[in-house]
């Protein structure tokens, strides 16, 4: 059985902050996990803990029963690919080569990009609606153009397991559609998982398959989407009164009108 991405008695804080006490969950290979709390809760920190950039206060991250802490850099890029929050590209490179910078963690050191990492970087950009931006500046991309180019360039470090904060800011509507069913997709065909951090309770609803929240002071719950998305777990979540709508898509939540 596939032991997967795991947390083991995980105790993780942040300047005062007590994101999760004693966590106990695993991201498997056909997982798409949200990751829902409200702002300042911490989603941001645990996520690069399981990234291992941030070292939790006690328990472990495992990856395949392996403590992520004891194991190389390198090796670990090949397995967890972290989309940071914000995307920012201050140097000046091409759309292109900075693609190609996810097949780094599969190279050698002094080995340069093959034909195959090259129609990987292609191929990423054709799927972010980048095609025919390759010899672009990234200094010169709008927001949601350097965030396609973000999710592109982890499509060609091509991990196991996915670890994105926030994967739709700064996407239109379209392309927020576009980019969580690529991710359900990959998912689904059962070698990827993956954990985001979300806003949208009905990007959650809608694409993912399980939920962890996480409430502060340490406290969470994680379960299958269906068993976690209600009104009242919504209501303690985020401190205000939530109505779900039936649609053909399945529940949608709104805030209640005051």
């Amino acid at each position: 059985m596939n032991n997967g991405l795991a947390c083991s008695a995980l105790d993780v804080r942040i300047a005062g902050v007590h994101v999760v006490k004693d966590l106990e969950f695993a991201v498997r290979p056909g997982d798409f996990w949200a990751l829902l709390g409200p702002n300042g809760i911490g989603k941001t920190t645990l996520l690069k803990c399981l990234a291992g950039l941030h070292e939790p206060g006690s328990g472990e991250v495992l990856l395949e029963s392996r403590n992520i802490a004891e194991l190389p850099r390198k090796l670990l890029a090949r397995h967890i690919g972290m989309l940071q929050q914000h995307t920012v590209y201050v140097f000046d490179s091409s759309v292109l080569q900075t693609a190609l910078t996810g097949r780094h963690p599969h190279l050698g050191y002094w080995e340069r990009e093959g034909h195959r990492d090259l129609k990987m970087a292609e191929g990423a950009l054709r799927a972010v609606d980048l095609a025919g931006f390759a010899g672009r500046s990234v200094t010169g991309l709008s927001g949601g153009e350097a965030r396609r180019l973000a999710f592109a360039t982890l499509l060609v470090q091509d991990p196991e397991f996915m670890l994105l904060d926030e994967p739709t800011n700064h996407l239109d509507l379209r392309h927020q559609v576009h980019i969580m069913g690529m991710i359900r997709e990959r998912a689904r065909q059962g070698r990827h998982a993956a954990l985001a951090a979300l806003h949208d309770i009905n990007l959650a609803a809608r694409y993912c398959s399980h939920v962890i929240m996480l409430f502060g002071d340490g406290q969470w719950c994680a379960g299958a989407t269906p068993d976690m998305l209600s009104e009242s777990s919504l209501q303690r979540l985020y401190g205000c009164p939530v109505e779900r709508f039936e649609s053909s898509g399945g529940p949608r939540f709104h805030p209640r009108a005051g």
